[in-house]
């Protein structure tokens, strides 16, 4: 990882010089190819001039004296040229230039010379050889110019791109390796590590902003793992060291088993129970192995009963507990369960609502979705504890009071069970104005589907 960067500017060096060494060869053969064009038109044009000057030369005298040879001589020494004369009838009358180094052929044939015609009468012929293995000095010092500043361009570009390929290499891998730093750190267990995100809103700021986010997820669970082991803890010594205060009692005969007593000990008991029961339904409903049943529930009269049984407690406590049923709404699912659930909600409510307060139960339909409601004015629930009321062990009263506080199980077994009726829950609240639960299942619509 410490090496990331190299390998990436070695990526970038790697493809950057591929293409300019690629463009400048192409620009050299290019080049190349048209300056053997311009070659070419220039062969040509010379070729088109000395049969010019010699068909002027011929028509002054009607035929080529010295004065035309010396022309033809400091024609093909200027311009580097081997040139052979013919008459009318194909003979040689001379040659000039180095003949010795391209010899001219016995068989030269009719097509390799250019006719010279006079008023349609052909008068001679002139064969030219172009030697353009060697051109002339200004030509060669302007091919030598342009390859030279090509190769220099690139030597120039490669350098430039190697320079800020290491810089872009260093700065894109920047986030990467100090995410790798704070990693270990995190892994050493310093959950307080964060990344400085970077400027901008790319790819790697998300990446950077994912990982603090992920830091300090670790940091709120490691947290919660805390108060969990202290409030299991809790939870399971104080009903223990009673039992073994109650039992060691009697075995030293200083508390008598009486009814009162023993009753006391079975209501420990109980308590011990029902801690390892809500556990045990905690660990099923985050397995995803709650056992429910798959029936029709009459959602209406479910929570009419549910509120009626509770109506007593509400009375003794001056708290007013109202209810609002939408008629013929009915879910598919564990009657028990969803009893449980309501129950659950509610004796929270009651806890948390002061005497005179009010708490409603409302359920209506909500497109193809039940949708259950309960509201209460109570005390309500902090900003910083409402994100975790579904953890286990969770609560926000951290006195501990048994008649607010209770195990801290409720809400997260009330999650499960709703979860695995393919329904959601959410919490709303204000401290010191309520709190709003909302449940929504799906519902039966006519014809007894979902």
């Amino acid at each position: 990882m410490k090496r990331i960067w190299l390998r990436l500017a070695l990526v970038f060096m790697l493809v950057s010089a591929s293409g300019i060494l690629i463009s400048t060869l192409l620009s050299i053969k290019e080049m190349q190819h048209h300056f053997s064009l311009y070659v070419r038109d220039v062969n040509q044009v010379h070729q088109q001039d000395l049969i010019a000057m010699l068909r002027d030369e011929y028509a002054k005298k009607l035929k080529w004296d010295e004065g035309t040879f010396q022309k033809l001589e400091a024609a093909s020494q200027l311009l580097g040229l081997q040139i052979m004369l013919y008459d009318g009838n194909l003979q040689l009358l001379r040659s000039f230039g180095d003949t010795h180094t391209h010899p001219v052929s016995m068989s030269t044939r009719d097509d390799e010379l250019s006719q010279i015609t006079d008023h349609g009468k052909v008068i001679g012929a002139l064969r030219i050889h172009f030697d353009n293995s060697g051109t002339t000095f200004l030509e060669e010092h302007f091919q030598i110019a342009h390859t030279n500043a090509m190769q220099w361009t690139m030597l120039a570009l490669l350098l430039i791109v190697c320079l800020v390929s290491v810089i872009t290499a260093k700065r894109f891998t920047k986030p990467i390796v100090t995410m790798s730093d704070a990693a270990v750190e995190v892994a050493k267990g310093n959950l307080a590590t964060r990344v400085s995100v970077p400027k901008g809103k790319d790819e790697l700021a998300s990446l950077v902003e994912s990982f603090n986010n992920l830091v300090k997820s670790l940091e709120n669970q490691e947290e919660l793992r805390k108060r969990l082991t202290s409030d299991v803890a809790h939870e399971l010594r104080t009903p223990l060291n009673t039992l073994l205060a109650q039992t060691e009692g009697m075995i030293d005969q200083v508390w008598e088993a009486t009814p009162e007593h023993l009753e006391a000990i079975r209501a420990e008991v109980l308590r011990l129970i029902r801690i390892v029961s809500d556990l045990d339904q905690v660990m099923q409903a985050e397995a995803g192995v709650l056992t429910i049943s798959r029936e029709q529930v009459n959602v209406s009269r479910l929570i009419e009963n549910t509120a009626a049984s509770m109506s007593a407690s509400f009375l003794q406590k001056q708290i007013e507990l109202s209810s609002y049923v939408q008629a013929g709404i009915r879910v598919v699912g564990d009657e028990q369960r969803l009893v449980q659930v309501l129950t659950n909600l509610l004796t929270n409510s009651l806890k948390h609502t002061d005497h005179g307060g009010k708490v409603s139960v409302t359920a209506e339909k909500a497109g193809a979705f039940v949708e259950v409601k309960i509201i209460d004015n109570g005390s309500g629930i902090t900003a910083q504890d409402l994100p975790f009321v579904f953890e286990r062990f969770y609560r926000g009263d951290r006195s501990r009071n048994r008649v607010r506080g209770g195990a801290g199980l409720g809400l997260t077994i009330v999650q499960g069970i709703v979860e695995a009726h393919q329904g959601n829950i959410h919490i709303d609240s204000t401290v010191g104005e309520g709190t709003t639960v909302t449940i929504r299942f799906p519902m039966v619509i006519e014809g007894g589907q979902e």
